[in-house]
Order: structure tokens, then sequence, then C-alpha cells
């Protein structure tokens, strides 16, 4: 940076932190680029209400910048191909009936890119949220702690500035992972939890998703409805698996910390008179989350829940389409695709850090097909309540879950009023 550029930004952030006052062409003019008036203003109008107190994150920055690059290379809907999906739908209608009690009789939703984003920022802001919040605490609390005297005085105007920092960049981030799913994603549940209570197919990635398969595209696109089908009927037909998700996801955020070995160093490092050297640690804060005990715990739970729900879908998916002349190759085509950009793994990676492991899916999908054979009722019948759920252990050893579910219930009562001293 030029002597001439370093006074102008030093100018700018003394205006900044003395209430929020930049010109948006003077800082266009430091960037290098033309100021786009109306863009600047809003920037800078996002700039300044972080300044003001308040716990809630602003999302209108992430939606925006979702809803940018989800419409760079939109194109309208393929009319030919939703309808096509509709009778895809239909069918998946059928064939779902006869492998599990669950069901959706919604109509399907087509989605075009942008109005996935609209209909997923909502779910994504609710489970980011907790996070976001949590983090902006923690950062406000130990900066303000580690500050060296010195830099007090410089900072105080800015406190709220400081503690919403960290939560306004998590949203950024988020808005911009929204905005690059959108291209990627075939389906309303493919990241693991429905948008909409209805099912849906964003259309045009399907199309090029079809595009490239050699697998007639009719077999693809049945196989594509009934494992969204699938999913939105796991979910339509139990309430509470969308607020256990959310929950656990609170839990996590709960226990969320920032270290301060690291920070205080850098703290130490900071020069008063070097503007850049407070850039540095806001813009190296995020890698200072470490995970509590707790924290694991929480993780191992959503990854098994995840596990669960993924193993599940595949599961009833595979049955309800074993009429397909190419199943085998349609399950093999998506296990490939979720390897490689899968939605959901995505997801999960860029709320909490999780790397779903896809063995646990697997062996989920295997222990739900065991199940499967005691009857579709008693398989289904595990999803009433979140205690009732496979641990991660009867995963691992589908025996142990069979081994419960046959236990009679006789015996259960009478260790009930034993308990009871009965």
């Amino acid at each position: 940076m030029s002597e001439e550029n370093r006074e102008e930004l030093e100018e700018l952030i003394r205006k900044m932190l003395a209430g929020g006052q930049i010109d948006p062409d003077s800082m266009a003019k430091l960037a290098g680029f033309a100021a786009n008036p109306a863009l600047m203003q809003n920037l800078f109008s996002q700039a300044r209400s972080m300044m003001e107190p308040g716990d809630s994150v602003n999302w209108t920055l992430a939606k925006e910048q979702a809803l940018s690059i989800a419409r760079k290379e939109q194109k309208p809907i393929n009319s030919n191909l939703e309808a096509e999906a509709k009778k895809a739908f239909e069918i998946a209608q059928l064939w779902l009936a006869e492998v599990t009690t669950f069901s959706n009789t919604a109509p399907a939703k087509y989605f075009s890119r942008e109005i996935w984003v609209q209909d997923a920022l909502p779910l994504f802001e609710k489970l980011g949220n907790p996070l976001a919040t949590k983090m902006s605490k923690a950062l406000g609390e130990n900066l303000s702690g580690l500050l060296p005297e010195e830099m007090q005085g410089i900072l105080i105007p800015a406190t709220n500035f400081i503690q919403n920092a960290g939560a306004t960049i998590f949203a950024s981030q988020l808005g911009m992972a929204v905005g690059q799913l959108s291209s990627k994603t075939l389906s309303g549940g493919e990241i693991g939890i429905p948008l909409i209570e209805r099912p849906g197919l964003v259309i045009q990635n399907v199309e090029n998703f079809l595009n490239e398969l050699e697998t007639p595209k009719s077999e693809v696109l049945i196989y594509l409805a009934v494992r969204e089908l699938a999913i939105s009927s796991l979910y339509q037909s139990n309430r509470w698996l969308l607020d256990q998700i959310t929950t656990q996801v609170v839990e996590f955020a709960a226990g969320l910390k920032v270290e301060l070995t690291g920070l205080q160093e850098m703290v130490e490092q900071l020069d008063p008179n070097n503007p850049d050297s407070i850039n540095q640690i806001m813009e190296a804060s995020a890698s200072f989350n470490s995970r509590t005990p707790e924290q694991e715990m929480a993780l191992v739970r959503i990854e098994t829940l995840l596990a669960l729900i993924d193993g599940f879908v595949d599961a009833i998916s595979a049955e309800a389409a074993k009429r397909l002349p190419n199943i085998a190759s349609l399950i093999e085509l998506i296990s490939r695709k979720r390897a490689t950009d899968g939605p959901a793994e995505k997801t999960f990676l860029i709320l909490l850090g999780l790397e779903l492991k896809p063995s646990l899916r697997r062996e989920a999908k295997l222990m739900w097909e065991r199940v499967g054979d005691l009857g579709l009722s008693i398989r289904d019948s595990l999803w009433s309540h979140p205690d009732q759920l496979p641990s991660k252990d009867e995963i691992q050893d589908p025996s142990l879950l069979i081994s419960r579910l046959e236990k009679p219930t006789d015996d259960f009562d009478a260790d009930l009023r034993k308990l009871l001293g009965e």
C-alpha cells in the first residue's frame, strides 16, 4: 500500500470509529474501482448497523450475496423437463407407498436457482444464527479483555462493531456458500433437511446433471423423485425431526469458545499506529474456535442423526425403485455425486466444521434394511420419538437394535414396576 493510500485508509478508519461516517466515493477510490452509489451506500449502511448494539445478525447482506451468485448463470425452467418430473413424482408416490408408512401428498415444487436460495436461507439462518451470535459475543468479550491500554481509547467507539464483526463475517460467508450450493443442489431435501414442506427439484441443475449421463434420463428422474419424496415424507410424518436437529445445533453453539492463547499473541503484536495490525486480528478471529468435550458429543449426536436420516432414505429409495432396470448404477451414481460435491456434506461442513462420514451412512442403510425385515410398521415406529432412534452402537451392530425390538413388552413393564418399587 502506498503512503498516500495508507493515509487515506487511516482517515477512513478514524471516521468509522468516531461515528460511522464514511464517504463511499472515498472508499471506492481507495479500493481502485468506480463506485456504484446504491451498492456502496448499502454496504456502509450495513457497516453502520454493526456499530449499533444488538444480539441478532443482519442477514440482508448474506441474502443479497446468495441471490447474486444464484442469478449469475440462471436459465428459465425447462417446461418439458418439468412435465417429465411431474410424472416421475406420480410414480414415486405409488412406489414409496409400498415400502414405508410415511407419506407426503403435497404437490412437488420446481425451483429455479433463485427460488431455491430464497427458500433455503430461512433454514440456514435458523441453523446459523446461534453460531453467529455466540461467535460475536465470544469475540467481543475476548478482544475487550485482551487489548493493550493504548488501544482501548481507539476502539471504545467501535465496541459494538467488534462484537458484531464475527457474526457478520459468518453470515456473509454463509450467504456466499448458499449461493454456490444453488448451482449444485438437485432437490429441496438434498442438504439433508427439506427447505419447505413440499418435495421439489431444481430443474436447471437436474437438466445439467442429466446431460452429463449415459443412463436413461427417465430412470434417473424417477430415482431422484423417489429420493426427494422419501426424505420429504420422513420429515412431514415426524414433525419433531427438524426441531431435534435445530436443538442439537444450538447445543453445539452453546459450547462455542474462542481460543485465547493465539489471540493473546496477536494482540501483543498490535501496533496502534498500524491499521493493518487491526485488520489482521479481525480476519484471523474465526481460526480460534476450539471444541469442548460437550461440543464433540453434540457433533456425534448430529452426525448420528443425519446418518440415520440418510441411511433410511437410501434404504427405502433403493427398495421403492427396484423396478428400474439400472437401479444399481443409479445408486452408485448418486453416491459418487455426494462424494464429490454433496450439498449435505458441504452444508454441515460450513455450519459446524463437521465432515459427515460416508461409512456411517452406509452402515445406517444396512441397519435399516435389516430392521425392515421385522416389518415396515416396526421399522417406521422407531421415528416416533427421539428416544426410540437407534444409537451409534446399534447402527454399527444392528443385532443390538434387533434384540431391543424383540424384547417382550412384558419385560419392559416388569422393569418399570421394579424401578417404581411396586
